[in-house]
């Protein structure tokens, strides 16, 4: 990457206006260099690594956000070679003073990790993620695997008739390879019901929670995700389905191909960028969509826009196996990103860098301290 590019991508990485495509590129461009024994780059602040902030969370007030250049370079953090990489460029005659970061953990809760429970059509259950992966090998029909990058993955080769279930507890995470080729990534707190073999005229699953689909074409068998609240018909495509029942919508973005969603007796069409999003009143509508933020946690990430403090909570409590304390949560929003493979401690020192809430975690309960 030439100077100026690079002084131009930390321009606006530094005022929030770098897009989550350019925040990757630049994150790439550090590995690389990184890897390559380079030093062209500034190397990173000891204090900014303590904070650990990514892509300078901030929080909303109603307040207009200053248009003048901070002097701060955030870069994103990222997950690379599972670890944290978080690069905060200072001037030096402009030093900033570290905030007091103050969150009370009894015990810290480390992040979700590759696990799931495969119930069999004959309703046998195999624990997936530990070392009992080698029992689902053996079954008639199935196979699982670690991939290139690292995932476990469980796949059903077709060599068997029923209907399986995978679910994740909270705290977990799982991708599966269905029969057909198409690929699922469920996140925590989640459950996909799917025949081990499709038959008939078309391929039908069954959602609870949410999941990340990229669908193996087959237009003379369509692909129906069914879902407590509505279904979504696709032929080849990606898309995501955000299904959890304590959210206020269920929504479904759409990233590649074109699918249409059903609730009732009304339907929208989805073009990719767009979402759809059903209220528990049956009322049904769309439009244009953050995609990278809506799959977000499958790449490894919780990304916020505009995000309620109530719906940050819930993500981190699914994904952490925490409970939280909704009694007393401001009715403030965010805006940033943080990687998922950090600790619970870490997460929320990064919510509170923005200085103006701080949090209690006790006996597994997250709390807003006051």
């Amino acid at each position: 990457m030439e100077q100026e590019a690079l002084q131009h991508l930390l321009e606006k990485i530094s005022d929030g206006t770098a897009t989550d495509d350019e925040i990757a590129s630049y994150l790439r461009y550090c590995e690389a260099t990184e890897k390559a024994g380079e030093r062209t780059l500034p190397r990173p602040d000891t204090e900014g690594v303590e904070l650990l902030m990514l892509a300078a969370i901030h929080q909303r007030t109603g307040r207009r956000k200053p248009r003048r250049m901070v002097r701060y370079w955030y870069a994103a953090a990222a997950m690379m070679t599972g670890l944290i990489a978080l690069v905060v460029y200072l001037k030096p005659e402009r030093h900033a003073a570290k905030p007091a970061l103050a969150t009370s953990v009894q015990q810290d809760i480390p992040a979700g990790t590759d696990k799931a429970v495969l119930t069999l059509a004959n309703g046998k259950k195999i624990t997936l993620g530990t070392a009992d992966d080698e029992a689902v090998a053996q079954q008639a029909g199935l196979k699982v695997y670690r991939s290139d990058s690292g995932e476990i993955v469980y796949e059903a080769t077709g060599a068997g008739s029923g209907f399986h279930e995978i679910s994740t507890p909270r705290g977990g995470q799982y991708r599966v390879v269905l029969q057909d080729g198409s690929k699922v990534w469920l996140n925590a707190a989640s459950s996909l019901r799917y025949p081990a073999t499709f038959t008939g005229s078309t391929r039908t699953v069954e959602l609870k929670g949410e999941a990340y689909f990229e669908i193996a074409g087959n237009a003379r068998q369509p692909f129906i995700v069914h879902t407590p609240s509505q279904q979504v018909e696709v032929l080849g495509t990606h898309f995501n389905v955000n299904a959890y029942e304590d959210n206020a919508h269920t929504q479904t973005t759409l990233l590649e191909g074109r699918v249409r969603v059903s609730a009732g007796h009304n339907g929208v069409i989805l073009n990719p960028g767009e979402q759809a999003s059903l209220n528990h009143q049956g009322a049904l509508s769309k439009a244009p969509a953050d995609a990278n933020a809506a799959v977000a946690w499958k790449n490894g990430y919780f990304i916020f826009n505009d995000t309620y403090l109530t719906e940050v909570l819930q993500q981190l409590s699914r994904w952490y196996n925490v409970e939280a304390d909704f009694k007393a949560v401001p009715n403030m929003r965010y805006n940033g990103v943080i990687p998922r493979n950090v600790p619970l401690s870490k997460a929320l020192e990064m919510l509170e860098f923005t200085g103006g809430v701080k949090f209690n975690v006790n006996n597994n309960i997250i709390s807003v301290r006051h």
